[in-house]
């Protein structure tokens, strides 16, 4: 009888880290890039996977949602660093949270890839208070 169950439970936790590491490999945390002091990462399951720069980390208090920007196939699954707007992207910002407005929602950050010369803007992060 207790062999049975020490059987389950072997199969339960075995089965519970094959997800864990699944989960782990599909949100791209294998591939993630060495980050900067104080930097944090989120990998959003709409595929954009962001490292947050110059963000002071409240995700205990806010949820940061991802906004992905249409990107070519090969930048899809990279990570973009992401951090505040530019003072050129700041006029662009503000019709987003005009189109965009939530209560109490707050803009965080723009992610870009470098790819050779050009800067591919990968999507937008704000952030809502978590109730």
């Amino acid at each position: 009888m207790w062999t049975l169950v020490k059987r389950g439970l072997g199969i339960v936790v075995l089965g519970y880290l094959g997800y864990a590491a699944w989960d782990y490999h599909r949100a791209g945390y294998f591939t993630r890039p060495d980050m900067p002091e104080g930097a944090f990462s989120i990998s959003y399951k709409s595929g954009l996977r962001a490292i947050l720069i110059g963000i002071k980390n409240e995700q205990e208090s806010r949820r940061y949602l991802g906004y992905p920007m249409d990107v070519p196939f090969y930048l899809k699954e990279t990570w973009a660093k992401c951090s505040p707007p530019t003072e050129q992207e700041k006029p662009n910002v503000e019709g987003f949270m005009a189109e965009h407005n939530m209560p109490g929602q707050r803009f965080e950050a723009v992610c870009r890839i470098q790819a050779d010369s050009d800067v591919v803007v990968r999507g937008l992060i704000t952030s809502v208070p978590r109730l």
